[in-house]
């Protein structure tokens, strides 16, 4: 793949969407960059296989968020949730059937046992051999016993087996327990990369708040994706309840269905200009073209001021 980075995806997913193929028939027009989709999904025709398509780049997750109970972050509150049979057998075959006519990277099975490193990637590559047509994106999981979260001082003092794949990838949660923390193992894993010559894309999954977002590339991460933009409105970049979103705007008279349909298609338009505005940084360094508010901007310099201090 050879994509310029930051992506910004759309994710679609049936757990706690139940219309799942109806929303991504609707809006896979729409989705012309790149959209997400799971394994799992497919597996259980939640999504309609030959709509898939649609988007540049295809991101193939493996199942993990729809076979676990455990809700992400931006969950809106945690509903009672049973999710079905899935094992890797039932991912790799499911794989078998993916078609290469655009461009799709798979994310290796996301095991519920706890493996080493060294485990991770061995059985990743293992199962990203066997898919060569596509491009590898390494979901790197908590590898010690009873730890929820990601040892990113071990994971950088072992980079280097991280360089065989295309991407590699860490859900927002468990690279700590608060946006500082999150936003320094980004820091760390990035500058861990460049030191060995890798430009290798970090892709952070479940995030596309976008303000996190921003705090995060500009820490080190390339690729982003989530469930938030169909929770939320995205107005002014700052994710807000339906409701308000529907008094801010006027619409108070429209049905609650044709609210969250027009909400979905601004958030894509509020990602769409928001990786703009991240590419224009990246090429003048002048801080008003991230289009923030002077409080976000404030508090966003002072994380990175932190981390350089830490960090240098």
């Amino acid at each position: 793949m050879d994509y310029n980075t930051p992506i910004l995806v759309p994710s679609f997913s049936s757990k706690g969407f139940p219309h799942v193929k109806e929303l991504h028939s609707y809006l896979k027009e729409k989705l012309t960059e790149a959209s997400l989709i799971s394994v799992y999904d497919l597996y259980y025709k939640y999504l309609e296989h030959s709509q898939i398509y649609e988007s540049d780049i295809l991101i193939v997750d493996s199942g993990g968020y729809e076979s676990n109970q455990e809700h992400d972050i931006a969950d809106i509150y945690n509903s009672l949730y049973i999710p079905k049979e899935w094992n890797v057998k039932l991912y790799e075959n499911q794989v078998k059937i993916l078609k290469p006519i655009t461009d799709i990277l798979l994310v290796n099975f996301d095991s519920k046992e706890v493996y080493t490193l060294r485990e991770q990637v061995e059985l990743a590559q293992e199962s990203f051999n066997k898919f060569s047509e596509f491009s590898s994106d390494f979901l790197c999981k908590p590898f010690n016993y009873g730890e929820l979260l990601i040892d990113v001082d071990n994971l950088t003092e072992h980079i280097t087996l991280l360089s065989t794949f295309d991407v590699v990838g860490f859900t927002e949660k468990e690279l700590g327990n608060s946006v500082l923390e999150r936003a320094m193992s980004i820091y760390k894993i990035r500058k861990s990369l460049m030191e060995i010559g890798l430009e290798t894309p970090i892709h952070i999954f479940g995030c596309v708040d976008p303000i996190s977002i921003v705090l995060y590339f500009l820490c080190g991460a390339d690729i982003f994706d989530g469930l938030s933009w169909l929770r939320f409105s995205f107005k002014n970049n700052t994710p807000t309840y339906l409701n308000h979103h529907v008094l801010y705007s006027g619409i108070w008279n429209q049905l609650d269905n044709e609210v969250k349909v027009l909400s979905y298609v601004e958030n894509l338009e509020v990602l769409s200009q928001l990786k703009n505005q991240m590419i224009s940084f990246s090429k003048s360094s002048d801080w008003e073209e991230l289009g923030l508010g002077a409080t976000e901007l404030r508090e966003i310099q002072r994380i990175l001021k932190v981390i350089m201090q830490n960090y240098k």
